[in-house]
């Protein structure tokens, strides 16, 4: 009897420290991560992109409402950009105004994202550097042959220009929901590239598209954008939808005689079932009568 009573305390044991154990792994917080991009907008906006996720039971979960700080930094210090607050996705953007001086950190800027951390989940940052890349382009038209030309450079230490060869360069033609492509290419050794306009490419009423050319995300440079307007689309031409109704005078004759007869049989069939109820009525009560 008491072998049995030994193994029933041992047991008893080892389910309490199981259970602490179990408690103890529950309430460790999560490591979270954060994920950051740089692009530049055609208006000269810079733009963080900033994604916070953690790995909870071997999956990836977005972290909504989580408040981040962003700041800019160099050897001399950090400059605050200001915070933002991820959405349903674990997803937030700051959007830095063009012309906002921003400290230089050797060829461009570094920018920190940083999570202070809260019950459940620890502190997180993440620090990216960019070079700041610029894009240029130029439309020109020679006979019927419409042309898209684009350069890429950065600045050196004494701000002169240089280029910056084979790197992918995306031309596209702004639609209402999408960008509609028309050419890839990858710059030359003078930074440059170009594409030819499509013809027939439809446009507003007055023929203008939005040109919008891209140099997609890289790790040096970002994402950088320029978009410029032109009339080289096919101008748009609204026609009056024509009036297809019966009881229109514009319908063909055909139409309007075909319905004036199916109408006709139809009231001249219900004017000869009441004749036949009154018929009906009269003769009933002459009989009645006899």
């Amino acid at each position: 009897s008491m072998f049995p009573k030994k193994i029933f305390q041992i047991i008893l044991i080892l389910a309490v420290c199981f259970g602490f154990a179990r408690t103890a792994a529950a309430e460790e917080p999560v490591t979270p991560k954060i994920s950051a991009t740089y692009s530049k907008l055609s208006d000269g906006t810079k733009r963080i992109n900033v994604a916070f996720s953690a790995r909870v039971n071997d999956k990836r979960v977005n972290i909504p409402d989580a408040e981040l700080e962003i700041q800019a930094q160099n050897t001399e210090g950090k400059t605050p950009l200001g915070s933002v607050v991820t959405n349903v996705l674990g997803k937030a953007v700051l959007d830095i105004a063009p012309g906002t001086t921003l400290p230089k950190d050797q060829d461009g800027f570094t920018f920190m994202v940083s999570f202070a951390g809260k019950s459940g989940l620890e502190k997180a940052s993440q620090t990216i550097h960019v070079t700041e890349a610029f894009l240029e382009i130029n439309l020109t038209e020679k006979d019927t042959i419409k042309t898209i030309a684009a350069r890429v450079f950065k600045l050196n230490e004494k701000g002169e220009k240089v280029t910056v060869a084979d790197v992918p360069v995306e031309f596209n033609v702004k639609r209402l929901f999408c960008l509609f492509p028309i050419g890839n290419e990858k710059t030359d050794t003078t930074g440059s590239c170009s594409s030819d306009f499509p013809a027939g490419m439809p446009g507003d009423k007055s023929g203008k598209v939005t040109i919008v050319v891209r140099m997609p995300e890289n790790e040096n440079f970002g994402t950088v954008e320029v978009s410029k307007d032109i009339n080289w689309g096919k101008p748009l031409v609204y026609e009056a939808k024509p009036i297809r109704g019966l009881g229109d005078t514009d319908a063909p004759l055909w139409m309007v005689y075909t319905l004036l007869v199916l109408l006709s049989g139809v009231w001249l069939h219900v004017v000869y079932i009441i004749v036949l109820i009154v018929r009906i009525n009269i003769i009933g009560k002459r009989a009645i009568i006899s």
